[in-house]
């Protein structure tokens, strides 16, 4: 091979390995373009629920469109590299993790309502189903549109940067933000401030138990979709706001769990960082 082959390997190898700063670069272009692509799909039917009036056709596909926001993204950032397809690979299902992920959102909201009742509280209901085709069809749609951006492209890039802790709260508050376009709501006919909040404490918290089944599964991504959709199967957040003692009960018992799954994240850490035992030819 002649140097002049040489040179072009190596520029080929250097044009494919982004540096640190390149790729922090690209995941804040991703989120930002993820953002983009929702709010601007979701635009016409907040303005029109603002305005008291019922959205058009066309503003509710464009807001059915909105969820696929962070895989569109995804994909346009990993075309550039050529690693499109590296966003679907890791499916591998774990059944046990998968069944576990599909329950955990049932299950922490059982144990909070079963605080609240026990403290003297009277919860309107137990579970809370999807009950509307748009609720019905948002347990589909919004795993689908979601996770495979979150979970498949940008968590790999922010928990290799930031740690598993960090890099999985740093995700879990780029996905709050996304969901600043859902604050807008035909009941509040207009920004639901409380909603946001909420979504801004749960999330990162939700971001750290994906990540616990997430890497015991070696970050199938079956894990990830089951646990969305399970928290669309129970949706405490269609609780009535005279409940408020049942939500902040909520995000307390989300925040334990989660506390739990962040001590196991950061123990993986050190485990994953930590030198390779010397060989015994080298002692």
């Amino acid at each position: 091979m002649g140097v002049g082959a040489l040179m072009d390997a190596y520029t080929s190898r250097i044009s494919v390995t982004p540096s640190a700063g390149e790729r922090n670069t690209r995941t804040a272009g991703y989120f930002l373009l993820s953002w983009v692509i929702t709010w601007g799909c979701a635009l016409p039917t907040a303005l029109a629920w603002m305005q008291h009036s019922t959205p058009s056709p066309l503003a509710v596909a464009g807001a059915g469109l909105s969820a696929f926001g962070p895989l569109l993204a995804a994909l346009t950032f990993a075309a550039r590299t050529g690693n499109a397809s590296r966003i679907f690979k890791p499916f591998r299902a774990a059944p046990a993790l998968t069944l576990l992920a599909l329950a955990a959102p049932f299950i922490i909201h059982t144990i909070a309502t079963a605080l609240y009742a026990a403290l003297g509280g009277h919860p309107s209901a137990w579970i809370h189903p999807p009950s509307t085709p748009e609720q019905l069809a948002a347990l589909v749609v919004f795993p689908l549109g979601e996770e495979f951006g979150w979970r498949g492209f940008a968590y790999p890039r922010l928990v290799e940067r930031h740690g598993l802790v960090k890099g999985s709260l740093l995700l879990g508050i780029g996905w709050g933000l996304w969901h600043l376009a859902y604050s807008i709501t035909p009941q509040a006919a207009g920004f639901d401030a409380l909603k946001f909040a909420l979504a801004m404490v749960e999330l990162p918290l939700y971001s750290l138990l994906i990540a616990w089944g997430f890497e015991r599964a070696n970050r199938g991504m079956a894990v990830a979709l089951a646990f969305h959709a399970g928290a669309h199967l129970d949706h405490i957040e269609l609780l009535p706001r005279a409940e408020l003692g049942l939500q902040g009960l909520h995000v307390l018992v989300l925040a334990v769990v989660a506390g739990i799954a962040a001590r196991a994240l950061a123990a993986q850490d050190v485990r994953r960082r930590a030198p390779p035992p010397a060989s015994p030819l080298l002692r």
